[in-house]
């Protein structure tokens, strides 16, 4: 048994205990004398040698020597309680709360025996039993603090608020007036409908601290969450008279305003805080992103908003979440040359953050700036060294850039530092490879890349989708590729891409009459009007023997931007003409 994981756990401990370190004490732990003087040596032996054990970290040994001393005196409370921590720490609960049990049977009035036999009960959920331990504790010792928080926290957990709300007040009796110790009382008074009284508790934090403006401010935000508006206002506005150029009254106020409707006085207030150099930084993050989230929803102009950024980033250059968030202000209005210029900041301010390296990448890739992906992915993986997303994105830049070796070789880079549960990954890993060798015309290759994705998750639609959909363009083993398309279909049945494959494989077995009922089911869920579909839909056509209908899906494509000679020749000689060039 290794102890050793649980040392600094246990060594706060070590202190408390040490007034069991010599004979008196040991002595005088012992409720009953139960043994002989030869085996009060051994026991006395055995308990300081493992104190001594501990305090020296060699826990295996000390945990052995005190179960000894146990063993001879049952009945020694220090010893019970030492056995206790060690077997809490060892993730024994129940053990450990037998021994302490005994301790405390033994030394009923002990006040740590005791708020540890709690604790251990609470937290077990044996909370009817802790509250007879900590109602006892209290009647021993009325005035200490930790009993009585203790027990509250207890009622609590049991649904018994008003119990609660008394041992908070028994605590604010004996300690005084506290934050903590309020809030508390607010949410049970909540709880069980008092409002009034509720409210009492915040009014009594400032008359008891009446220079804080932020007790002033949190009751309108209380009436506020609460719906009481007109409470909340007059709140706002006495806390005003007394600090009118408070920002974090202007942020509170904001919120009333929004909550009544007055959008523009809300935006207003909301602007003058954020370009105020009173307001921490931490509160105008929290502030811009959901001021952002609103001007995005609503779709209004974002004007202003530029010019807001510019003021903050000026008064904070180095904080990357405003640099990100702008970011995101700059991608919705489509502006993906600046959004990356702020990522690109961002990132510089705090490459750990793996969020933003994706965000940067996203960019690169709606942008299909290639060489892009292979520098961002490249520079985030001196920071995420494992992160298979990086390797997935960094061999696709080269992948579609054409440096196939290179996109394979950062495939297997990720596959080789990859942890082996992360199946998922792996899977994509190997299914980018099968895709890389399928455009290097080495198709056996791709094929047993494809398996070995498959082998890591039976379910990656994508790898199914393009295995099957290059067997039935090679017209190899079409039985196979329907099976692993119709997986996909059952997967995700709305996606036109994955429908179009299946109809082409059907259409590949010759089967025209399914091939036509899926391609009209892709069409009907294709809001991108994709080419590529309407020329199947064409080829679709024609092996119908439909030769008008398949040269106006011809047409559709060339219109929907598909320039390719085949598709040419196919419209002025109205016959299919196979395309054998796919990648």
């Amino acid at each position: 048994m290794k102890l050793f994981r649980w040392c600094i756990i246990l060594l706060p401990l070590v202190c408390f205990n040490a007034c069991s370190t010599s004979n008196k004490s040991i002595k005088a732990n012992r409720s009953v004398p139960s043994i002989s003087q030869t085996e009060e040596r051994k026991f006395n032996y055995f308990f300081l040698e493992s104190i001594r054990k501990k305090n020296l970290q060699e826990y295996d040994c000390a945990f052995d020597l005190m179960k000894k001393a146990v063993e001879i005196d049952t009945t020694n409370t220090a010893a019970r309680y030492e056995l206790s921590n060690y077997y809490l720490q060892l993730g024994r609960p129940m053990i450990a709360l037998e021994h302490l049990q005994a301790a405390t049977r033994l030394d009923p009035n002990n006040y740590w025996y005791g708020m540890m036999e709690g604790h251990l009960l609470t937290n077990l959920n044996m909370n009817e039993q802790a509250t007879k331990v900590y109602e006892k504790l209290s009647t021993i010792y009325p005035n200490k603090a930790e009993i009585n928080y203790s027990l509250a926290e207890v009622y609590s957990a049991l649904g018994k608020p008003l119990d609660a709300i008394k041992a908070f007040d028994k605590l604010e009796e004996n300690e005084g007036v506290f934050e903590q110790i309020i809030m508390e009382k607010f949410k049970l008074y909540n709880s069980v409908n008092e409002t009034d009284k509720a409210f009492n508790e915040i009014n009594k934090l400032i008359l008891t601290y009446p220079t804080n403006m932020q007790y002033k401010i949190l009751l309108g935000d209380l009436y506020l969450e609460k719906g009481l508006l007109p409470e909340a206002k007059i709140a706002y506005e006495k806390a005003k008279e007394y600090e009118p150029d408070n920002v974090y009254l202007l942020v509170a106020q904001s919120n009333y305003f929004n909550k009544i409707g007055d959008i523009p006085e809300s935006n207003k207030l909301v602007k003058e805080a954020l370009v105020n150099t009173k307001l921490d930084v931490d509160t105008k993050i929290k502030i811009l992103t959901g001021y952002l989230s609103t001007l995005l929803q609503k779709k209004e102009s974002v004007s202003s908003a530029d010019s807001l950024f510019t003021v903050i980033m000026e008064q904070h250059p180095q904080e990357s979440e405003i640099h990100s968030l702008y970011a995101e202000l700059l991608i919705a209005t489509d502006r993906y040359e600046d959004a990356h210029e702020q990522l690109g900041f961002a990132v510089d301010l705090n490459p750990n953050d793996k969020r933003l390296w994706l965000q940067l990448l996203g960019i690169d890739l709606k942008k299909e700036n290639w060489d892009g992906v292979v520098q961002t992915g490249t520079r985030a993986l001196r920071y995420f060294p494992e992160m298979g997303e990086f390797y997935l994105y960094t061999g696709l830049g080269y992948t579609m850039d054409g440096k196939y070796k290179e996109g394979i070789q950062a495939y297997d880079n990720g596959l080789k530092v990859m942890d082996a549960k992360n199946v998922s990954m792996i899977s994509d890993l190997w299914g980018q490879k099968g895709d890389t060798y399928f455009k290097m015309k080495e198709q056996e290759k791709a094929y047993q890349a494809y398996d070995e994705a498959l082998k890591y998750n039976e379910k990656n639609i994508v790898v199914l989708n393009n295995y099957s959909y290059f067997l039935s363009v090679e017209k190899k083993d079409l039985k196979k590729a329907e099976r692993m398309c119709a997986k996909v279909i059952e997967l995700e049945p709305n996606n036109p891409t994955y429908l179009d494959s299946y109809a082409w494989i059907f259409f590949q077995q010759g089967d025209y009459t399914f091939a036509k009922f899926y391609i009209q089911i892709a069409l009907s869920k294709d809001g991108n009007k994709s080419a590529e579909l309407y020329d199947h839909y064409g080829d679709i056509l024609f092996a119908l023997e439909d030769i008008e209908g398949a040269v106006v899906q011809w047409k559709k494509a060339v219109e929907l931007g598909k320039d390719t000679p085949i598709l040419k020749k196919k419209i002025e000689t109205k016959k299919y003409i196979e395309d054998t060039n796919v990648e």
